[in-house]
């Protein structure tokens, strides 16, 4: 694996231009393989897209046991600075190995370690912090999550958050040939000592939104949840519960982010 740095503000500014435009646009077949891409999609079914950010963490272990053996699809969306011990990095190669995986990525630095504001100002500092872990990590797919921000650009379909700064600096990395993916579900923890919500809530949840056509394509559902949640057996436990229940419901299939639908036509 390439070199790991551990400071983000002290490196940014060595990815030249030049280095910048090669590395960002990859070749169009990576980027126009998501053409209209609905073919494996099957229109009486339903869909969930289960979705951890911000790995490897110590957590990141636990879910991808939790995968294998449950045997669904998920996407990992990694942090590209969160990988600066053996075992973290041994954390993201075993999601490497697991062919059930999909990793994409989450920006090298998150936000310059949540400065949010300051940092979707600035949208070329977006994109490449985005060029900086895809150099490094080289994902085999084109898609983005946006740290703190729920911003989605799949070709003609595009939602923003709240600010300004996300939204430009989303369009930035769209016309540099990435995919944003947001989300419409969060399974979140308050605080590290709060208790995760029951996942027969979360699975209702699921259902009602779907069959409610309360999300961002209808019959898909993207689930955030965070790598740091599961760090412990019982939180790990109720990830696999929710699992579980989702599989019972025979209408709904498990994908990652790169069969999501998309239209660029």
């Amino acid at each position: 694996m390439s070199e790991i740095y551990s400071d983000f503000s002290t490196d940014h500014d060595t990815i030249s231009t030049k280095q910048l435009t090669s590395t960002a646009i990859k070749p169009d077949s990576l980027y126009n393989q998501y053409k209209d891409n609905v073919q494996v999609i099957d229109s009486t079914k339903q869909y969930v897209y289960l979705t951890f950010d911000d790995g490897p963490f110590k957590g990141s272990e636990k879910i991808n046991k939790i995968i294998q053996e449950e045997q669904v699809k998920a996407t990992v969306f990694i942090v590209g600075m969160n990988a600066y011990t053996d075992k973290l990095r041994q954390y993201l190669k075993n999601y490497e190995e697991n062919d059930l995986i999909e990793i994409s990525n989450h920006t090298y630095s998150h936000a310059n370690r949540n400065k949010f504001k300051e940092y979707y100002d600035n949208p070329d500092v977006v994109l490449k912090d985005v060029v900086k872990n895809d150099s490094i990590y080289n994902f085999k797919n084109r898609f983005v999550r946006l740290p703190g921000r729920n911003v989605w650009r799949l070709g003609n379909q595009k939602k923003n958050d709240y600010d300004k700064g996300s939204r430009y600096s989303s369009d930035h990395l769209a016309k540099n040939q990435y995919f944003v993916f947001g989300w419409d579900y969060e399974w979140n923890k308050k605080s590290k000592k709060s208790k995760l919500s029951n996942p027969d809530d979360i699975y209702q949840g699921i259902v009602n939104r779907l069959n409610n056509k309360e999300t961002f394509t209808e019959k898909h559902l993207v689930i955030l949840m965070h790598d740091d949640m599961f760090d412990n057996d019982e939180d790990a436990n109720q990830l696999r519960s929710l699992i579980k229940l989702i599989k019972s419901n025979k209408n709904i299939v498990f994908e990652v982010a790169s069969n999501y639908p998309i239209s660029i036509s």
